[in-house]
């Protein structure tokens, strides 16, 4: 009988000898297996998860994140450009091109012209690269190439007829990357060019800037949301490193970088991301991203170790708490599986026990005969299947309360996902944005969509006024919202980032914010560089302080802090616009604003069939108070003669410091009268002017107008102009202090 089991054994298969094994196991055996494979099966599945998708999450969050910082040095690196054209053009003005560039080309160099041209030409570039300190050198060229004139005396004399910088410059204003020809360390990989017209339109030279590396330099050394690990910097398309690296020191410079993400960057003119080495041999997270305009690639990275710290935190809590929750549920299965085996043996052999007449260990009964025996042996059983059952509903209420421990951590990830979501919809809008007005119009829904339950508003900073005006509000009457916050609010004076008021703590002006409302609020200054850009204001309702210190704060700072950030890039753009158009002394616009509307401006009134009216302004005898009063005078007289054109402009008028002594105003709708009487009432205005220098009272001065009338004297602004000019040249010379029309005096001085 031995020998044919034994048989049969050798015959059937490991897998169903083992299943045999398993099904002839103790029932205790068998529940212990069946509760591990049930609990360590899916907290694998759920481990597994949490890491795939944390680190998916976290990669794309660092990299948006880097992205953003691209982005923002993209931007900044387009208003250096336009800084450097910008200052390029303002060197030489058009009127000075016939006596400084013009003595130079048809001059020898020993001639007094030649000599003073080049004198003059070369104080003004050397004044420019002292003040604004965007070039190191700049040059003017002739038609042939060769070197006029150079803020470098040892280039005078050489021929750039070669240069693609050289051809453009002939043509138009550009700008050309010499990446190719230079490296870290060495000149300015950026050149601008520009022709250099004459009266007739026709280009005689042409002006070439070499940048300043070391404004790019700054640029690319500033850290903003790069941590202590990250750095960006700008490689050529010969993989020249065309910027200074925050870890290099001066035995380790890198020059040449060629990796195979910049390969492909290059090749594909596009912008790439992801997971490499570094030139350092560090493994970083980082994005290549194509500037067009200056055929470079600009690159931003940061170490992972630092960039998925917050990941890696989030991980080893979820797997820690993933740990504990199943070895809980393995000591939950083995105290179950202990539970149910002993009381099913007790029975069993108590069974037995009773079945073999042993009457000791049975429950008492009222009778002695068989069904007394069986009575009591069923009672005794029913009040084991009792405890067993109680045992059972004991680990299903621990299994709950580890179910629900492991849905309130999932719904913690998801509202974190959420809140990233949402603050990179509000970081991808504020992008979009090209003005303040058109920012703060777009950032209410995004807020309103970002504190979903909270009510709120939002203050902005005026210039003007020490107030803090009202942008928008959400889920709130209107009638509770203040339209301006005085400087004196305790949110501005605490000196701290947040200021947080309850029922009981709130100070008294507080208390009689219609915001406050008996409910705590939440006020967070918009700030960034120590300026301050505004105010948000959250009314929190009811929540818990934890909940409140762990969930809603950290959200609103990491809130505020990309709203400050993106306004006061705004800011920044708004103000070097400003700075554009407008002249430094007088506050009044330049010829560069002059020239881009005047066009588009008679072009409206041709279609419109209405006339414009032109007034060209100087002063009289403005030199004589040059000399004997000095320039600080002559600078005083200007600004005052510019208040008075802004105080007597109409809002469509545009007054414009034509250069020197010289003033226009455009007056669009204005007829010949009314030209006539609006110039006769600016010469009165400025002969009746005080001015005041160093305690003194100046001489009064006057003022000679010239007149033109679109389109009477002219279709062009040039016609215009021209047209102006000699009329005042008959008032400055019929006894100036008067007013003068194309073609005929019409007003004079008494």
């Amino acid at each position: 009988m031995k020998t044919a089991t034994a048989e049969r054994d050798t015959t059937t298969p490991q897998h169903i000898r083992w299943f045999n094994k398993l099904r002839n196991a103790s029932i205790r055996i068998r529940l212990l297996i069946a509760f591990v494979l049930l609990v360590l099966i899916p907290a694998g599945i759920i481990i597994l998860s949490a890491v795939f998708l944390g680190f998916q999450h976290g990669q794309q969050r660092v990299i948006n994140q880097l992205y953003s910082v691209v982005i923002l040095k993209d931007e900044q690196i387009a208003a250096w450009i336009e800084s450097l054209q910008l200052h390029l053009t303002s060197v030489i003005y058009p009127h000075q091109v016939s006596h400084l560039v013009e003595p130079l080309l048809q001059n020898s160099p020993d001639t007094p012209a030649y000599q003073h041209a080049y004198g003059e030409l070369r104080i003004q570039f050397e004044q420019m690269l002292a003040t604004t300190d965007l070039f190191e050198e700049v040059l003017l060229l002739d038609r042939d190439g060769r070197v006029l004139l150079s803020t470098r005396h040892d280039h005078e004399g050489q021929v750039h007829a070669t240069q693609l910088y050289f051809w453009r410059g002939l043509q138009q204003p550009s700008i050309q990357s010499l990446a190719s020809a230079t490296s870290q360390g060495r000149s300015s990989p950026v050149v601008v060019s520009r022709p250099v017209y004459d009266q007739d339109g026709k280009a005689h030279a042409v002006l070439v800037g070499r940048a300043s590396s070391q404004r790019l330099n700054d640029i690319m050394l500033q850290r903003a949301g790069l941590g202590e690990t990250g750095e960006t910097y700008l490689v050529g398309t010969n993989f020249l490193v065309l910027t200074d690296s925050r870890f290099e020191d001066g035995a380790n410079q890198v020059v040449r970088l060629q990796t195979n993400p910049i390969e492909t960057v290059v090749r594909t003119r596009s912008t790439r991301a992801g997971l490499y080495r570094n030139y350092r041999g560090r493994p970083v997270v980082g994005v290549y991203h194509w500037l067009p305009a200056l055929h470079m690639v600009l690159v931003a990275e940061q170490e992972q170790n630092e960039a998925f710290l917050s990941t890696y935190l989030i991980l080893i809590v979820n797997i820690a708490i993933a740990v504990v929750a199943t070895l809980i549920a393995l000591f939950a299965a083995h105290f179950t599986a202990h539970s149910i085996a002993v009381p099913l043996a007790d029975l069993a052999h108590i069974a037995t026990r009773i079945a073999d007449g042993d009457l000791k260990l049975t429950v008492p009964v009222q009778s002695q005969d068989e069904v007394g025996m069986l009575a009591a042996a069923f009672n005794r059983m029913t009040a084991r299947l009792r405890q067993v059952i109680d045992n059972l509903e004991q680990n299903v209420r621990e299994l709950q309360r580890a179910e629900a421990n492991i849905r309130r951590i999932n719904a913690y990830l998801l509202r974190d996902v959420a809140e990233q979501s949402a603050l990179n919809h509000l970081n991808h809008t504020l992008q979009g944005c090209q003005s303040l007005d058109e920012a703060y119009t777009r950032i209410i829904p995004r807020l309103q969509d970002l504190f979903v339950g909270q009510t709120g508003a939002l203050y902005r900073c005026t210039p003007t006024t020490p107030r803090l005006e009202l942008v928008g509000w959400w889920r709130q009457p209107a009638g509770d919202v203040l339209q301006t916050l005085p400087a004196a609010c305790p949110a501005l004076q605490s000196g701290r980032r947040f200021t947080l008021t309850r029922d009981q703590h709130a100070p008294g002006d507080c208390q009689t914010c219609p915001i406050y409302a008996k409910r705590p609020i939440l006020c967070v200054q918009l700030q960034t560089g120590g300026e301050l850009f505004g105010l948000l204001h959250l009314r929190i309702g009811r929540i818990d302080i934890e909940t409140l210190h762990n969930q809603l704060l950290p959200l609103v700072i990491r809130t505020t802090d990309l709203l400050a950030l993106a306004l006061s890039n705004l800011h920044l753009r708004e103000h070097l616009h400003e700075q554009a158009i407008r002249d430094p002394l007088t506050g009044l616009f330049n010829r560069r604003f002059l020239y881009t509307t005047t066009a588009k401006m008679i072009q409206d009134m041709h279609h419109q069939h209405s006339t414009l009216g032109l007034l060209l302004l100087d002063i009289d005898h403005f030199k004589h108070i040059n000399d004997i009063y000095g320039h600080d005078a002559g600078d005083a007289v200007l600004r005052a003669v510019g208040n008075v054109l802004r105080a007597q402009s109409r809002r469509d008028d545009i007054p414009c410091r034509w250069g020197g002594e010289e003033f226009l105003v455009i007056l669009p709708h204005a007829g010949h009268q009314d030209t006539c009487d609006r110039a006769d009432m600016l010469r009165q205005a400025i002969a009746a002017l005080k001015i005041y220098h160093d305690g003194t009272v100046l001489p009064p001065i006057t003022v000679s107008i010239g007149l033109a009338v679109f389109p009477d004297h002219g279709r062009t602004f040039t016609a215009l102009n021209t047209a102006a000019d000699q009329a005042l040249y008959h008032a400055k010379h019929s006894g100036r202090n008067r007013v003068c029309m194309a073609g005929l005096i019409t007003k004079e001085a008494s």
